[in-house]
């Protein structure tokens, strides 16, 4: 009797999970006031993200706004919610992408897109990279590429050859150089055929695209090369330094010259420092570099006067207040 009764019960048991299994829920969304804004009619929702959500139903995934409309209809197998966009695909299909603007989605599908700032999107349509501003206003796909966007501008590729955008699509460098660096301080450095230059942000050529080397503005100057001659370019294109020198490096708040195998210092308005005769000029460590003249070796400072006069048979950089000599004594 006993084993009768705990077969009834474990029978009632089976049977309450099975009727617990058999429950089915609905979801939807209430706003503030409690007011029903998305009916409880889906199998599945996930969380709104910038005016939209994914919904699910019978299988198949949606998109709903904050009215409650269904802007995308259930049928696709997979669906993407980013800030910006939405993706959506089905099996055996590639994926497309739709535009959110101003809590509006756009109803052109792309092929793809990517968030460039919080006012521009950027869409691929047919193998061809445009853009899409915040009011939702298209800047027809025609760059074969979108190399990078940042501080307001975007390198793109056309045909083989690179400009930069700005943020609405104007395009502030033409697609005519050989490559282009992004603008940075206010300045793009542009190649063609081995030639560098610079252009502002206004568009304008502030140093014409004739010099052998890149450029690297410090302090609002650069150290130029053409036809294996440096000189010194100030930031509006200005020789500051006329090209002359074999050599060119910035050593400090100075520059290290070289001409005729012989080394000097000069300043960035082109001040001569120290005289052109030195053999060699070492970085400058503690405000003191090292220098060689005829085999000698002593000190100089950051004006250019010699505090040592070359007389050592070696010197060492300064480190903590001094600097390592050495002489020779005996045979």
């Amino acid at each position: 009797m006993k084993r009768i009764i705990v077969l009834i019960l474990m029978l009632i048991v089976k049977i309450s999970f099975a009727q617990l299994k058999e429950k089915t829920f609905k979801y939807g969304f209430v706003d503030q006031t409690g007011k029903e804004i998305v009916p409880c009619k889906y199998d599945g929702i996930a969380t709104f993200e910038n005016g939209f959500a994914i919904v699910q139903l019978k299988g198949k995934s949606g998109v709903v706004d904050k009215t409650g409309k269904e802007v995308i209809r259930c049928i696709y197998d997979e669906i993407i919610n980013k800030q910006n966009w939405i993706a959506v695909s089905n099996k055996n299909t590639k994926t497309q992408y739709l535009i959110k603007s101003s809590d509006v989605l756009l109803t052109k599908k792309y092929d793809d897109a990517k968030t460039l700032s919080p006012e521009i999107i950027a869409v691929k349509l047919n193998n061809k990279w445009g853009f899409i501003d915040v009011i939702g206003e298209e800047i027809t796909p025609k760059y074969d590429e979108i190399i990078e966007f940042a501080d307001r501008f975007a390198v793109v590729k056309l045909s083989g050859k690179f400009g930069i955008v700005d943020q609405i699509g104007k395009e502030v460098v033409a697609p005519i150089y050989d490559h282009v660096q992004n603008f940075k301080e206010g300045f793009a450095v542009v190649n063609s055929n081995n030639k560098f230059g610079v252009i502002s942000e206004e568009g304008k050529i502030v140093v014409p695209v004739k010099y052998d080397m890149n450029f690297y503005f410090k302090d609002n100057v650069s150290i130029v090369k053409q036809e294996n001659k440096y000189g010194l370019l100030d930031n509006e294109g200005k020789e500051i330094v006329p090209v002359k020198y074999d050599f060119m490096i910035l050593n400090d708040e100075l520059i290290q010259v070289k001409s005729s195998d012989k080394y000097g210092l000069i300043d960035k308005t082109g001040k001569e420092m120290t005289p052109i005769k030195y053999d060699a000029i070492e970085s400058f460590k503690d405000g003191i570099a090292v220098v060689k003249l005829s085999g000698k070796y002593g000190f100089i400072n950051k004006e250019g006067k010699e505090i040592v006069t070359p007389k050592y048979e070696k010197a060492d950089d300064f480190k903590d207040g001094l600097g390592a000599i050495r002489i020779q004594v005996g045979n």
